[in-house]
């Protein structure tokens, strides 16, 4: 079964509440008014694109974004997976896959032939996820806070 996926657009209170629960899971703390004025700012002239997922009552139960950018190693942009998020409860009905997939078709279309995601959890689990698909772990991801 595919799950009908959407653009997020602007999201709704009760769609802000919804992502701020969603982005805990991911250990990542946000208000409701953050979460509006980051969303805010990916912009798709920008190379930004964030879908979600809902359930019967319309309430989000998967959170995916991506981004288009451009670098010194290619002629062609590369896409990179900047959240993706299923709601607890929510699991093993393809949810992720399928936002995997409209990622990279929304990626394609933007002239990218590269794709990559990152996650902020070291867990088996998500390396198996994203192994699954045919995404390999390459480098290493140097963090520092300014």
């Amino acid at each position: 079964m595919t799950n009908a996926i959407e653009p997020l657009g602007v999201p709704s209170n009760g769609d802000l509440e919804v992502i701020v629960e969603l982005l805990a899971l991911l250990g990542y703390n946000a208000t409701t008014e953050q979460v509006a004025r980051r969303i805010a700012r990916m912009k798709a002239d920008a190379g930004h694109e964030n879908w979600v997922v809902r359930n019967e009552s319309g309430e989000i139960v998967g959170l995916a974004g991506g981004q288009v950018m451009w670098g010194f190693n290619d002629d062609a942009p590369q896409a990179q997976l900047i959240i993706l998020v299923v709601r607890e409860g929510s699991h093993g009905v393809g949810i992720g896959s399928d936002l995997v997939l409209h990622f990279e078709k929304w990626a394609r279309a933007q002239g990218a032939i590269r794709f990559f995601a990152t996650s902020a959890a070291a867990v088996d689990s998500v390396s198996r996820f994203y192994a699954r698909r045919g995404y390999h772990a390459a480098g290493l991801r140097f963090f520092k806070l300014g």
